[in-house]
Order: C-alpha cells, then structure tokens, then sequence
C-alpha cells in the first residue's frame, strides 16, 4: 500500500490537484481494492478518479440520416403523426447515420440528481469550467429483416473530446488540457451506465489511459433538435455524469 499511496501522490501532483482531491483519490482507492472486479493499473495501482457533469447544448445537436439505407418512408418523410413516426422508427435501419453535438462541462455534482430520467433539473444557473465536442454515428437496427435481431439500443458510437481546462472561446482555440472517448454511449430510455475507452489527451492528460463510465442526469433546458425527431418536438436535452479512472 505505501507504494501504491506514493504512486497515486505522484499521479496527483502531476495534475496540480489538491488535498481535497488527494483525499478522495484515496477513499476510491480503497474503495476499489474491495471490489475484485476493479481494474488494476501498473503494479496494482488504483486508478486516479475524476468525476464531472455535462450538460448536451440541444440547439447544438446536427445529425445525417444519409448514411442509412434502411429507413421506412414514414420516417424518412417526417410523418406529421406522432404515433405514425415512432412505428416508423420502429421499422427503420439507422445505423451509418452521423451526428454532432456540443456542451458544457461542469464539476461532479453541480447539476443535482433527478427524480425521474425526464426530470428537467438543470437551466444552466452556474458557469461550466469547460467544453465538449462529440461525434460519431448511430448503431441502432430495428429491422426484423436485417442481419442480426432488432437492436434499439444502444444509441450511439461517438468519440468525444472534453475540454478540461477551460472554455472553447475565439480567446482559446484549444484549452490545454483534454480527455479524448471513444465507445458506445445512451440509451433510448436513459438508463444504464456505459464504458468507453479513454484514448489519452493532451496537456495533463497527455500520458495517460483508461476508461469513462457515463450515467443519464435528467435533462436541461436547452432544446434538442434533430432529423431523429418527429417534425415539431423539440425535447429537453440530456445531461450526464461522467466518471474517468485514469492510469499513467
């Protein structure tokens, strides 16, 4: 344990954290030596953990159905009935199609826990500490006649890169420090927690490995936009917490 304790100091250091951070570096830490389950870096070490909350900027949210050649005609041609559109959806192949979004970046626990998965709890009260850029293309497969049996979920495969240290703004191009995902990510229902690969980063986070755990967060106010939708819904956008264990 002392080397382990000495390892995980050093690791701190290096991102400049305090003894706040220490100190609940340390209590997951030997939170995870109970768990047989917890992955292991060099030499046993626990992994270094940091948490944060995001929320999706809806107004930011483009998608392209292009890429997929499978969708039924009521939803490629945006029937104006609800209920028509989600048996479309239902119907459809909607894998290839490509999407991008953009949000803010907020320390863990800023915005509060919901109620319910559609809790809208979050209006953007406090400001974020950094930026996020995702983008990648759905997977899901409803077709019966397809390869494989219809799959609903998951919703996506995205790389995303979190801009940790500070505000993407015409003063700062690229903040310095940065996490870069990549993985499976969202349900249709918000539930569940999925794992991504971090890929490594650059300023801090530069040397660095391992992997995010994303869970739903309610949703905000902003208002997602979006092919995926039927015409004139726009639904609150979703927040998340993001959990990295980080290795060196």
């Amino acid at each position: 344990m002392p080397a382990i304790n000495d390892l995980r100091r050093r690791f701190l250091a290096a991102f400049g954290l305090g003894a706040g951070a220490l100190a609940a570096s340390r209590v997951a830490g030997a939170a995870d030596a109970k768990s047989p389950t917890t992955a292991q870096g060099p030499r046993g070490s626990a992994p270094l953990v940091l948490e944060y909350d995001v929320a999706v900027l809806g107004h930011t949210n483009y998608d392209n159905e292009d890429g997929a050649a499978n969708r039924d005609p009521d939803y490629s041609g945006r029937v104006k009935d609800p209920q028509k559109f989600r048996q479309a959806f239902g119907r459809s192949d909607l894998r290839g199609s490509s999407f991008f979004h953009e949000g803010l970046i907020y320390p863990a626990r800023t915005i509060p826990d919901p109620k319910t998965p559609r809790d809208v709890n979050w209006n953007f009260e406090k400001p974020p500490v950094g930026t996020f850029f995702d983008r990648g293309w759905v997977v899901i497969n409803n077709r019966a006649d397809a390869p494989y049996v219809p799959r609903p979920n998951p919703h996506l495969l995205s790389h995303t890169d979190y801009y940790l240290g500070g505000i993407v703004s015409e003063q700062d191009l690229t903040p310095t420090d940065m996490i870069a995902t990549v993985g499976l990510q969202h349900n249709n229902a918000n539930v569940g927690t999925f794992r991504r690969a971090v890929l490594g980063g650059t300023g801090r986070f530069a040397n660095v490995r391992g992997q995010l755990l994303q869970t739903h967060l309610g949703n905000n106010s902003s208002k997602l936009q979006g092919l995926f939708l039927p015409d004139g819904v726009h639904p609150p956008s979703p927040n998340f917490r993001l959990r990295f264990e980080l290795y060196v």
